[in-house]
């Protein structure tokens, strides 16, 4: 009985252990759930480490006395930090041994030239010159407002893609390999990948559903609502995500939507913003892919465009009727209605050449807007399949913007590195 004991209080002591390594070693000061979801994460990825470690202490007899105890604590605590160490050490080793043994291709002073798997040219020069002209701008903002962006994440925003390095084969094909990628929420080049990873994860989901399931239609559904001004941005983003919402959770009973949640199998949505100047106000509205059940196409089932606009004004609460567009996704059509989904939200390249004094209020207001929050949802099999393919959130902080993918299966022979030069305004091999 009393080992038993003994064992149930290393087990508790542990658990605080893992608590408290979370808490100092990796920043966590989030509310308790947050820790447990890390913590999770912890063992999983170090699960030969930790369960070698709780063996090893079951099986040694227990020592009385709380010195004896605190030691041992002590000791597993050094144990750990240092394995756990060690890992990471040899991976970041691996990586760079690996680059060692890539020569890099002398710099030829030519501009860059990188192409899709279509053919199409990628407009990196583009992204970079609206990424430069954005940082004017929040230079321009904090004068205004000194919290807007802090002067790290400014630097991050200019350092943003400024080398880019690639892996070339015999032919001079390349591959992007390694660059930094600044995640600023509204720098045009991260938007830019992250929609380019968006395209590329409802292309994959979709055609997964297909190759499953013959009886799944979509409908493609742009919901809007009359434009609003800056100061109500936020509360009208709000009262537009809780409308839809009522549309889709099928735990939630209105009546509006009951007809249409009956045939929902699942949705994708994504939240845009776009800014009219010459009235100074944003529209904000939602683009949306739905998965239905092929019955959904019967008359009995059937929502025409303006039952979609009633439905919509009825859950908005609103008293005009909100412009819709509704189209039944084709399979020729698909690609294009993915393209618009996956546009990014808070899109700025837009806003970059107006008057400065407007253009600097607008990226104010963005930058509010898009605080803290998701533009981006998968809900239904959408969702499911999107975890069963072990995609990754394009939202998340550590997200793959680079997307060089298996490197092994691209026969490379070289590095090539292209630097952006401001005066110029595009990369050049260097």
């Amino acid at each position: 009985m009393e080992q038993l004991q003994a064992q149930i209080i290393y087990n508790l002591t542990l658990t605080l252990l893992f608590f408290a390594l979370d808490f100092l070693f990796l920043g966590n000061k989030k509310p308790l759930f947050c820790g447990i979801i890390k913590v999770q994460r912890l063992l999983q990825q170090n699960r030969g480490v930790f369960m070698s470690f709780s063996k090893n202490i079951l099986s040694q007899p227990i020592q009385k006395g709380k010195k004896n105890f605190l030691h041992d604590v002590n000791a597993i605590e050094k144990k750990t930090l240092l394995v756990i160490h060690h890992k990471k050490l040899q991976k970041e080793i691996e990586k760079r041994e690996q680059e060692k043994q890539i020569p890099i291709a002398e710099p030829t002073g030519e501009k860059l030239a990188d192409y899709s798997a279509t053919g199409k040219k990628r407009k990196w020069d583009l992204h970079k010159q609206n990424n430069l002209k954005l940082v004017e701008l929040y230079k321009q903002a904090i004068k205004i407002n000194s919290s807007v962006i802090s002067p790290k994440r400014l630097q991050d925003l200019a350092d943003c893609a400024s080398q880019l390095e690639y892996l070339q084969d015999a032919e001079g094909n390349k591959k992007l390999y390694k660059t930094y990628f600044c995640r600023v929420r509204l720098c045009p080049m991260c938007q830019w990948r992250r929609s380019l990873k968006l395209f590329s994860q409802v292309s994959k989901i979709t055609d997964y559903i297909n190759q499953q399931n013959d009886d799944v239609r979509y409908l493609f559904i742009t919901l809007t609502q009359k434009n609003c001004c800056g100061s109500e941005l936020v509360q009208e983003i709000n009262k537009i995500n809780k409308s839809f919402s009522l549309l889709v959770d099928k735990t939630k009973r209105v009546q509006p939507a009951s007809k249409f949640k009956k045939m929902l199998l699942g949705y994708i949505k994504s939240t845009e913003v776009t800014y009219n100047p010459k009235t100074k106000t944003y529209h904000p509205h939602l683009h949306c892919i739905f998965a239905v059940q092929e019955e959904y196409f019967n008359k009995v089932n059937y929502i025409n465009k303006n039952t979609w606009r009633a439905i919509w004004a009825d859950l908005l609460k609103v008293d005009y009727l909100p412009q819709i567009n509704v189209q039944a996704i084709k399979p020729a059509r698909q690609q294009k209605a993915v393209a618009e989904l996956a546009k990014y939200p808070a899109k700025v390249s837009s806003i970059l050449n107006l008057p400065q004094a407007q253009a600097v209020q607008v990226v104010m207001d963005l930058t509010t807007l898009c605080y803290k929050r998701r533009f981006v949802a998968f809900g239904g099999i959408f969702k499911k399949i999107k975890a069963l393919l072990k995609m990754q959130d394009i939202e998340a902080e550590n997200v793959d913007l680079v997307g060089a993918g298996n490197i092994k299966e691209f026969n490379y022979v070289a590095r090539a590195i292209y630097k952006y030069d401001v005066k110029f305004g595009c990369y050049i091999s260097s």
